[in-house]
């Protein structure tokens, strides 16, 4: 079984180092986690999560609950990180009215990490982007064992006539080295919208979704199904989503994300140091180990 789960995942990472960006579909990632230790009750029962997520301190329109984690490769292990405080910059690849703001969510709570679906989703993303080095972002330590992640469950929601911003800001960065989109519940989307699309950079950050230049495209993901992953260096392409709309006009639309972003830690002169702690969270202990794989 760890032969074949290595082979598997190094497959992913070849093409993840060639592309700077993979998709990986729900079938794949159902198999992969299985054998990381996700059992099928905690597979259904994580994409039901959306349902106790909160509103969002920024966006009228979307619910969140985030979560750091430490991904330390000296002694192969994930442990939860204290709360902080959450900043991305125009630096960072994100051009919004709140670049630059401090945001506060609403915690990952031990609904989520005691499901083994989404403790072998972190170990996943642990193992596909260790080793793989993409061109270094300004002002973090590199050459660190260590990498910095942030979970974001995300439910994006449409009401009838209206639509829903996937990502208001346009074309965008996340401001970290490893982007990890994974596709959670829908309900009432209509076909062909919230698009996942990854762009070159050529694709100016900041551009809006109905005004990319479609030569710079290099990826569209429409459609989801639940787990269906898209991986990306985030400091070498861009990303962006294209609006969520009602198939039915009666009632509300939503889709569901979780979003795994990791970066190696910051130096002084980064404006997110003082929010990049490695202290262990206090109140939701959490270590999981991966050196059996």
């Amino acid at each position: 079984m760890k032969n074949l789960l290595t082979s598997e995942i190094s497959k992913i990472k070849r093409e993840y180092q060639q592309s700077k960006y993979v998709f990986i579909p729900q079938s794949s990632i159902i198999n992969l986690i299985k054998q990381l230790g996700a059992e099928d009750k905690d597979i259904k029962a994580l994409i039901e999560y959306g349902d106790y997520l909160s509103p969002d301190p920024t966006l009228s329109f979307r619910h969140t609950r985030t979560g750091r984690y430490l991904f330390d490769n000296d002694i192969k292990t994930i442990s939860r990180l204290e709360y902080q405080p959450f900043v991305l910059t125009e630096e960072d690849g994100f051009i919004r009215e709140d670049s630059g703001a401090q945001r506060h969510f609403r915690a990952i709570d031990d609904r989520w990490q005691s499901n083994s679906a989404y403790q072998a989703l972190l170990k996943l993303k642990m193992l596909l982007i260790h080793g793989n080095t993409f061109t270094p972002r300004d002002l973090t330590d590199q050459l660190s064992s260590k990498l910095i992640s942030t979970v974001f469950h995300l439910r994006l929601i449409a009401q009838p006539d209206s639509l829903s911003e996937l990502s208001i800001e346009g074309v965008h960065k996340d401001g970290v080295d490893h982007t990890m989109i994974i596709m959670m519940k829908k309900k009432n989307v209509k076909n062909n919208s919230g698009a996942l699309r990854v762009h070159s950079p050529k694709e100016a950050i900041g551009t809006p979704w109905q005004n990319i230049n479609h030569s710079h495209l290099l990826y569209e993901h429409n459609n989801a199904q639940n787990l269906d992953v898209l991986l990306i260096a985030d400091n070498e392409l861009n990303h962006s989503g294209t609006p969520i709309f009602t198939e039915d006009n009666k009632n509300q639309a939503y889709h569901d994300f979780m979003v795994l972003l990791s970066r190696y830690p910051t130096v002084k002169a980064h404006p997110s140091h003082q929010f990049d702690s490695i202290n262990l969270h206090p109140d939701l202990p959490l270590t999981l180990h991966l050196s059996e794989y």
